[in-house]
């Protein structure tokens, strides 16, 4: 573990990195719920104005419709009994009306006298004037119609005040009530739109994470697997040829044969392992056992194969444990495995327990150079090696401690790395209760 030998770049967090926004900028949720909320607003406002218009000309007919109603009823009995009997005629009592001679501008019959004398040739037209009336103005719709009385051109004429129609008042109070209405819609569609788009965006990352992450993981995997099939492949050409024939060589090519085929068996068993844990297959068997005991087994096997290689053992209140002797032992192989190559081959490993509060940890830690600040983060992360080139001079997929971070949740654990107080790298494991 030591720091030269850790300096590459995680697989694992590659996709985290990968920002929708830069910092300062508005995350993607909001912004997506913003242009919604501009999209939805704009949306309704031309619905609105659309609406409106609609309206507006539904109304402006109707209106037109009673001009023109109320002028041919006044044509009429102008033509059929004279404008002596407009004074009895019943008009709608929104109209008003004027019955003036063309020449002279005489009024003849009137049921409004403020109502200005106008003409629009048969067309209904809008006539505003500010200040008419000495409390407001006069905004009225018209109509007139010339007729033939005797010698006479008659000018008849019906109007309505639109200030005070009831269809024209609605219609003007519309455009407020639109306003007010698509304030409390349009904050409820940005909350809407913001909780989708939030987990939209949310699944969209963790899919984009587990592709990456698969994508290294084969990646990996297969450059993990290609050096040792090329080195295997290179020696057995090289029997094949003439090295069969020097008893050196040949004892040469059958070691590095069998070395990278055990590292082949490495990869492969620890990606069985994984598959069982991810799959959820993985079985766990429970025990009583002695870590005084269990630590004694590690470090005979240790010094079998590294006899170099000092362990101390410190466990003063000699403690029990019950969890998965087999998953432990396995957890601890990787680390003491570690400490090897990363302190050396002569490095002195202590393996200490205590308790801490209900649950039992178990350290080791080596008195080689430690973890750095770079790598600390990272060394439980699939495939770090903290060597971007995957040098072989420090074997391994790196996929150690991330099985042995893995075991460790499943015993109902967990797993920290960290520097020893007096230097060099320890790794700790908390697993069941103490008994």
């Amino acid at each position: 573990m030591k720091n030269g030998a850790l300096r590459g770049i995680p697989v694992e967090g590659v996709a985290e990195n990968r920002r929708f926004g830069a910092r300062g900028r508005l995350s993607p949720s909001v912004f997506l719920s913003f242009r919604f909320m501009l999209l939805l607003a704009l949306s309704m406002l031309s619905l609105s104005v659309l609406f409106v218009a609609l309206l507006r000309l539904s109304v402006t007919r109707k209106q037109d419709a009673d001009l023109e109603k109320s002028l041919a009823l006044i044509c009429g009995t102008i033509e059929g009994r004279g404008t002596d009997e407009l004074a009895f005629l019943e008009l709608p009592y929104y109209i008003t009306y004027a019955v003036w001679e063309r020449e002279g501008r005489a009024v003849l019959s009137t049921n409004d006298s403020l109502l200005p004398l106008l003409e629009s040739e048969g067309k209904s037209r809008t006539h505003f004037e500010k200040g008419f009336f000495t409390d407001s103005d006069l905004n009225i719709r018209y109509r007139t119609r010339t007729i033939v009385s005797g010698e006479k051109m008659l000018v008849a004429e019906c109007a309505l005040d639109i200030a005070n129609d009831s269809a024209a008042q609605m219609l003007s109070a519309l455009p407020r009530l639109a306003l007010v209405s698509l304030v409390p819609i349009l904050v409820l569609s940005f909350a809407l739109s913001f909780l989708i788009s939030r987990s939209t965006i949310f699944a969209f990352k963790k899919l984009q994470a587990d592709y990456d992450r698969e994508k290294a993981f084969t990646s990996n995997v297969s450059h993990e697997l290609k050096t040792p099939i090329s080195i295997i492949d290179g020696h057995a050409n090289l029997l094949k040829r003439w090295g069969k024939d020097d008893p050196a060589q040949l004892s040469q090519s059958i070691d590095a044969i069998l070395h990278e085929t055990e590292n082949m068996n490495q990869i492969v068993t620890t990606l069985l392992d994984m598959s069982r844990i991810e799959n959820g297959t993985l079985s766990i068997e429970p025990s009583k056992f002695f870590v005084t005991n269990f630590f004694t087994k590690l470090k005979e096997e240790v010094r079998i194969t590294h006899p170099d290689c000092t362990i101390h053992i410190s466990d003063p209140d000699f403690l029990e444990i019950e969890t998965d002797e087999q998953k432990l032992h396995q957890i601890f192989t990787v680390i003491l495995s570690n400490s090897l190559k990363f302190a050396g081959e002569k490095c002195t490993v202590t393996l200490a327990a205590k308790k801490n509060g209900s649950k039992t940890e178990l350290s080791a830690s080596d008195d080689g150079t430690g973890f750095s600040d770079e790598v600390l983060p990272h060394v439980f992360e699939r495939f770090y090696k903290g060597d971007s080139s995957h040098d072989r001079n420090v074997s391994g997929a790196g996929l150690g401690l991330s099985i042995a971070k893995t075991l460790a949740l499943a015993l109902g654990g967990d797993i920290r790395a960290e520097n020893a107080p007096d230097g060099g790298a320890c790794v700790v494991v908390t697993v069941g209760r103490s008994l």
